[in-house]
Order: C-alpha cells, then sequence, then structure tokens
C-alpha cells in the first residue's frame, strides 16, 4: 500500500479522535451530578485512540516501529474498543430529539441529564456517538490494511524467490 494512503487515514483516525475528545471533554467539564460511566469509558477510548493513531503515525515514518507484531495487536484494540463504546453510548443514549426533551420517558439518570443545559449535552453526546462510529470505520480499514501487509511480507520472501527447479 502507498504510504502516503496510510498516513491519510491516521490523519483522519486522528481528527475523529480529537473531535470525540474535544465533545466529551466539553461534557465532562459542564457534568453537574450527571451519569458518568459511559462518558468516562469513551475518554479512555479516545485515550487509547490517541496513542493507536500516534505509534501507527510514527510508525509510517520510522521503520522501526512499523513492525505488525506492536501494530496489528493496537489497532485490534483500537478497533474493539471504539466498537464497543459506540454500541454503548448510543444504547445508553436511546436517540431522543434533543431539541424536546420528554423528561417524563425518560430515565431519572439518562445520560443527557447533568448539564444546566440539557439540550446542548444531549447534542454533543450524539455527536460524539457518530464521530466514535466514523473512528470505528477508519480504524477498521487500517486494521484490515495492517493485516493485508503483514500476509504479504511474510509470504514476499518466499514469493520472490526462484523455483527449486531453476536452481542450477
Amino acid at each position: 500500500m502507498d504510504n502516503r494512503a496510510y498516513v491519510i487515514l491516521l490523519l483522519v483516525a486522528l481528527l475523529w479522535t480529537l473531535l470525540v475528545t474535544a465533545l466529551i471533554g466539553n461534557v465532562i467539564a459542564t457534568n453537574i451530578n450527571g451519569a458518568m460511566a459511559t462518558i468516562n469509558f469513551t475518554m479512555f477510548t479516545a485515550a487509547l485512540a490517541w496513542v493507536v493513531g500516534l505509534v501507527g503515525l510514527a510508525a509510517a515514518f520510522v521503520s522501526t516501529l512499523a513492525r505488525p507484531i506492536l501494530l496489528i495487536p493496537l489497532y485490534f484494540l483500537a478497533v474493539l474498543f471504539t466498537f464497543i463504546d459506540g454500541i454503548a453510548l448510543a444504547a445508553v443514549l436511546r436517540a431522543p430529539d434533543c431539541g424536546n426533551l420528554a423528561h417524563a420517558s425518560l430515565p431519572r439518570h439518562w445520560i443527557g441529564f447533568g448539564s444546566s443545559n440539557d439540550a446542548k449535552r444531549c447534542r454533543e453526546l450524539e455527536a460524539s456517538t457518530a464521530f466514535l462510529w466514523f473512528l470505528w470505520a477508519t480504524f477498521s480499514v487500517v486494521f484490515v490494511i495492517a493485516i493485508f501487509e503483514a500476509r504479504r511480507g511474510i509470504g514476499s520472501s518466499a514469493l520472490s524467490s526462484r523455483p527449486m527447479s531453476q536452481i542450477g
């Protein structure tokens, strides 16, 4: 694969990570006794995505870091945690109409409650959920490409050599 395409994918992943970090950071900053378990897990996932994205980007430029034994497990963890977090955040959020929150139809400890502006918090959580799914899709593509590159690298030495019948 072209190194530029790989770098672009990782930069896109870092963009989604930046957006999730900013939105969830604002939810945490404006929290007033709200439900925080899923939000804290989302921030953990964002921190993991930062590490994976930056290590992957460094591996694109520093060949000693470009080891499949290091990158494939990191990409797998990023794919796994963003998938789990995307499902968890979407399930806890329940896809309400943030402009018209019906307090009677939502539980008392709903994730969108806990701010002086619940509609803003709800919209930030919805946007974070969407960006988490974009991040999952981006890391999934990077993970699949890393697996194909590792398989190509393993088999390339055996495939590029001459067959035994041609030696001699």
